[in-house]
């Protein structure tokens, strides 16, 4: 088994971020920045986010059969959107698109104050505090919950 550190942790938390970001897209700038070298690519990449969506949502459908076509659609338009993840990575500026960043890029993020990753669940919360040099800290926040940091989160989305 292999050892966990508390970087691999930090690690795989963004890992684990990146993988819902094709279901959302919430960040824009990926795509803006991928309309300016290929609109093509941009808009096929954006479809068949869309279409994943929707039809993620019909995959619990209370007909089987019904449900059955929409898990093979669904797993149809995955590869689709992965083969175009991949063709965007093969141009020569985006090797990183849509990549978590490592835990040396997340230091030097740092440098004008530390990257803080909240961690939320219906059981517990938590910080990861990322410092420019050394390891992780981990702060648990026993005083908050799931709920209030999604109104949070809501309010600085207004901001």
């Amino acid at each position: 088994m292999p050892c966990v550190t508390s970087r691999n942790a930090v690690v795989n938390c963004a890992r684990s971020r990146s993988a819902w970001m094709h279901d959302s897209m919430r960040s824009a700038t990926p795509l803006v920045d991928l309309q300016s070298v290929s609109r093509q690519l941009a808009r096929k990449l954006s479809e068949l986010s869309k279409r994943l969506s929707h039809t993620q949502g019909s995959t619990g459908s209370a007909d089987p059969a019904a449900a059955d076509r929409a898990a093979t659609e669904y797993r149809r338009l995955t590869r689709q959107w992965e083969y175009a993840v991949a063709e965007i990575r093969g141009l020569q500026t985006f090797s990183w698109f849509l990549l978590p960043p490592s835990y040396e890029d997340l230091q030097a993020a740092a440098c004008q104050g530390p990257v803080i990753i909240l961690i939320a669940s219906q059981y517990s919360c938590s910080a990861i505090i990322i410092p420019t040099s050394g390891d992780p800290y981990h702060v648990p926040l026993p005083a908050f919950s799931l709920t209030g940091l999604n109104n949070l989160e809501n309010r600085f989305a207004m901001i």
